[in-house]
């Protein structure tokens, strides 16, 4: 990805210094104003040659069907009119499976379109680190909320299309709208009108000061901002706004999951994809923000608004402070600058967000249908290191040193038993699965419970767990290569993200399809899934709909084949759930416990 400067004047542009720092809200509840560099790439050109066996079969139907199609409607431009007097154009390309589809890049979300727009250069990603780890300096700009559209490219397509709304991770501190994904070729091929989009980040995204009357959680209103978009907009683009499917991933799935309890997000989508995420989860929601922004707002030597306003934004982000603004839960580092309580009669900012642990016990403020999914791994591989846990009371009841004292004394006797009795190996096992149990594992189970005891009468709630290891998993054959046993099968956190949208080597695969034919088929059978879910709201397996959570302790497991599976939840996850209730809800029933 290289950097490069957006296309001046497409826009009216706001005046650069008109972020929260000056106005933190519109009063609708958006409270987003943004301008400059963009990261972009350049989309592979498909090639000629194909796969084999079923997956051939599935190629040779696609080109025969974009054939139907090619003709004078490929030379026509990917017009988009939205009145009388505004129209937009797009840029006309092909899938991996030829189909002829448009891609708008830079969509405004704030501002309609006057006159007649290009939407040819991805707009701005929004401000972050260069590096997450690194963090040497900021790229991006305040001026960020952009949306790109992709759309099929059919002649004389007049009913509307199921549109998809993709919530990209970061663990909100990074990430933009085409991060991970690669092209959306495979959901373009069933039908599926596909917009990602950027929303702030970081401090800019999620600061919150009672002080300053910040009231945080800007990104989530970037969310719903953008959700709106999509209801008054999609049309001109052939999507239908009433059948709209939010898809979130990693903190994505964190977003995506607050607003099922957010009454500022009621009824603008219709389906959720919940991927390796949940509002449950400890990196999620911080229940005691002040000690963090305090420190923060301290480091930076701010006593006034007026100075937070005119602090230059590479110095807001703070480079250099790789820890400080950061806790532990579980042995799992987190950002502080994450979603928080917000109360609209509070803050007046036209926005709720409230405790997560209390919101899932009601019933979510929007009813859809729901499927949850894992990997096989998540990020489990990465704490090889773990030797001791910690825990930051990121919690919503007090904590003192006493608490803390009897919680260590308790999880030290847990896990000498475990490994006395044979259930795991060493210490460091035992640690390694208590971090990615209850900062993943757990919390995505227990949503899923809630969600489906709140809504049996009215929407299917289905669980996944994507297995497959196949060579489109970028986290675990790019990004961890180096250091992960090769001998360890299971795909690992973001990997699923290869077989629902275009993978990250595409180039190599469309070349060489007879090496990658498994993948290709795993890729394909996952385009059928999403196109059932997308669609009907259900899930098909084995020709027949799958039991919803609600009536069946089951999964489906995603490998080389799919099949339905129990849960089988080892001794660690079950402790794990009792922990969380004496957590969370201090409904403590062992002697461990205060």
């Amino acid at each position: 990805m290289v950097a490069m400067e957006a296309k001046e004047g497409r826009h009216q542009k706001p005046d650069r210094n008109r972020i929260w720092r000056q106005r933190q809200s519109s009063g609708s509840g958006a409270g987003s104003e943004f301008s400059d560099k963009i990261f972009t790439r350049n989309r592979l050109s498909p090639a000629e040659s194909g796969p084999t066996d079923h997956v051939a079969m599935w190629l040779c139907a696609a080109v025969f069907i974009g054939h139907l199609f090619i003709g004078s409607s490929v030379q026509a431009s990917c017009l988009v009119r939205y009145d009388r007097s505004a129209t937009g154009t797009g840029i006309l390309r092909r899938t991996f499976y030829r189909l002829p589809y448009c891609a708008y890049y830079g969509h405004s979300v704030l501002y309609q379109p006057s006159g007649n727009e290009t939407y040819d250069t991805p707009g701005s990603m929004c401000a972050q680190y260069n590096n997450p780890f690194a963090r040497d300096y900021v790229i991006g700009s305040e001026d960020c909320l952009f949306a790109n559209i992709y759309k099929p490219h059919v002649a004389g397509q007049e009913t509307p299309r199921p549109v998809l709304v993709y919530v990209h991770g970061g663990s909100y501190i990074s990430g933009h709208g085409e991060n991970d994904i690669n092209g959306a070729d495979l959901l373009l091929d069933i039908g599926v009108v596909v917009v990602t989009f950027n929303y702030r980040l970081n401090v800019l995204g999620f600061l919150k000061s009672n002080e300053f009357n910040i009231s945080g959680n800007f990104g989530l209103k970037d969310q719903t901002t953008l959700l709106r978009w999509v209801q008054r907009n999609i049309r001109s683009f052939g999507g239908d706004p009433d059948q709209v499917t939010l898809l979130g991933q990693s903190a994505g799935a964190g977003s995506a999951t607050h607003h099922l309890y957010i009454p500022q997000s009621k009824d603008l989508f219709h389906r959720m994809i919940v991927l390796s995420g949940s509002l449950l989860a400890p990196w999620s929601f911080l229940y005691k923000p002040q000690p963090c922004m305090e420190r923060y707002l301290s480091e930076l030597n701010l006593t006034t608004a007026s100075e937070l306003r005119t602090k230059p934004l590479d110095e807001l982000l703070v480079p250099n402070a790789t820890h400080q603004y950061s806790f532990q839960f579980a042995s799992m580092e987190s950002p502080c600058f994450i979603p928080v309580l917000e109360q609209e009669e509070i803050h007046h900012d036209n926005f709720t967000v409230n405790p997560p642990h209390q919101s899932v016990l009601g019933p979510p403020v929007t009813s859809v249908p729901i499927l949850l999914s894992e990997t096989a791994r998540e990020f489990e591989n990465q704490l090889q290191d773990i030797s001791d846990f910690l825990l930051f009371p990121n919690l919503p009841q007090s904590w003192d040193a006493l608490k803390g004292q009897k919680w260590n004394d308790s999880m030290e006797l847990f896990i000498r038993n475990v490994v006395e009795q044979g259930d795991a190996k060493s210490r460091e096992e035992v640690l390694q699965q208590i971090a990615i149990i209850a900062n993943m594992r757990y919390p995505m189970r227990r949503l899923a419970l809630h969600l489906a005891d709140s809504l049996k009468q009215s929407a299917p709630v289905y669980f996944a767990r994507f297995e497959f290891d196949g060579k489109f998993g970028r986290a675990k054959h790019l990004v961890y290569r180096s250091y992960l046993p090769e001998s360890t099968y299971g795909a690992m956190h973001g990997d699923d993200l290869g077989y629902i949208f275009s993978p990250y080597n595409l180039e190599k695969a469309i070349t060489d399809w007879n090496q990658y034919r498994l993948e290709w088929r795993i890729h394909i059978s996952m385009g059928l899934l999403l196109e059932k879910f997308i669609n009907h709201g259900h899930i098909v397996y084995d020709g027949k709909p799958l039991n919803s959570l609600a009536t069946a302790n089951t999964y489906l497991n995603i490998d080389k084949t799919f099949e339905v599976r129990e849960f089988q939840d080892s001794r660690i996850f079950r402790h794990w759930a009792e922990m969380y209730n004496c957590l969370y809800y201090e409904t403590c029933e062992y002697k461990w416990c205060w």
